[in-house]
């Protein structure tokens, strides 16, 4: 303590980092906890690419997602077999129903479809086909599209081999959103280790404070919360810059999605990833304070 225009001064060492008192104080921001916050940045960056993919992919199959249809066709000449066709192929495993369209109904529609309102109605309907929509309840039966190939064949049927294609992408669609997932929670574990190691260095170098905070009675919540704050919001920006980086993505393939119908909305990933890096970062911290050290711990 020195003397000063009659007043106390106390000199303070240097590299003494003065902090106010109390456990709800962030620790200062260095070069580790940059390192991680850009790691699961990238981590939840490559997580929000592939759900917006899905998005995309879910909006290009469209209504197939909620019920799969195919359509079979017979030939004019063989309009008699409809009936006999229809009870065959409603009773394949897989078929929910069967509904027979009629050649009127599929030329109103194709008119609607082509936007030619001077097309004959009736004069179309007589060269169109019977029509069969088949409803698939079950589009991952091994031999399912075998089998209604087989059964139409026999009739002198064709089937629309697009919608089966569709069909197919409706299955692939369905275990690539389970392997997303899968893929989402070892990421998110993988994050909280990079923040729980980070909290951990931090949590050693800080370790004579924390020492002298429990040794004065600080409970270990109240000692514990800064670093859970910290993780919390390490998580958090690094979602927030995450879903910065994804509108050049958006805005690169924006054309192209354009052209297939589809409608990006990455503003629906913005909560999902906020939520999903704050629990990831503070799941991170909760695990590197697991072990505080106790005031039983202190020699005497």
């Amino acid at each position: 303590m020195s003397k000063k225009d009659g007043q106390n001064v106390y000199d303070v060492p240097d590299q003494i980092n003065l902090r106010l008192p109390g456990g709800f104080q962030l620790p200062p921001f260095g070069i580790h906890q940059f390192l991680a916050l850009i790691i699961v940045c990238v981590a939840l960056w490559a997580l929000g690419s592939v759900w917006l993919g899905l998005q995309g992919a879910q909006q290009w199959v469209g209504s197939w997602q909620e019920s799969v249809r195919l359509h079979v066709y017979l030939p004019i000449e063989k309009a008699d077999t409809i009936k006999e066709l229809n009870k065959r192929l409603a009773s394949l495993e897989g078929v929910a129903s069967v509904r027979q369209v009629s050649r009127e109904e599929a030329a109103i529609w194709m008119q609607g479809w082509l936007g030619d309102t001077s097309l004959n109605v009736s004069e179309f309907s007589r060269r169109l086909p019977e029509s069969l929509v088949l409803t698939l309840s079950d589009t991952e039966h091994q031999f399912l599209f075998s089998d209604i190939r087989d059964e139409a064949a026999r009739f002198g049927a064709t089937v629309n081999e697009d919608e089966v294609q569709m069909a197919n992408a409706h299955q692939m669609l369905q275990s690539i959103r389970n392997l997303a997932w899968f893929a989402t929670l070892i990421i998110a574990l993988a994050m909280a280790m990079i923040v729980s190691n980070t909290l951990r260095m931090i949590l050693l170098a800080r370790a004579d404070e924390v020492h002298l905070m429990r040794l004065l009675g600080a409970r270990e919540w109240f000692v514990r919360m800064p670093f859970i704050l910290e993780g919390a919001l390490l998580g958090s920006g690094a979602a927030v810059l995450a879903w910065i980086l994804l509108w050049p993505l958006v805005l690169g393939v924006s054309g192209w999605m354009d052209g297939l119908g589809i409608d990006l909305r990455p503003f629906l990933l913005l909560l999902p990833l906020l939520a999903g890096g704050a629990v990831v970062g503070c799941l991170g911290a909760v695990v590197a304070t697991a072990r505080l050290v106790s005031p039983d711990s202190v020699d005497q």
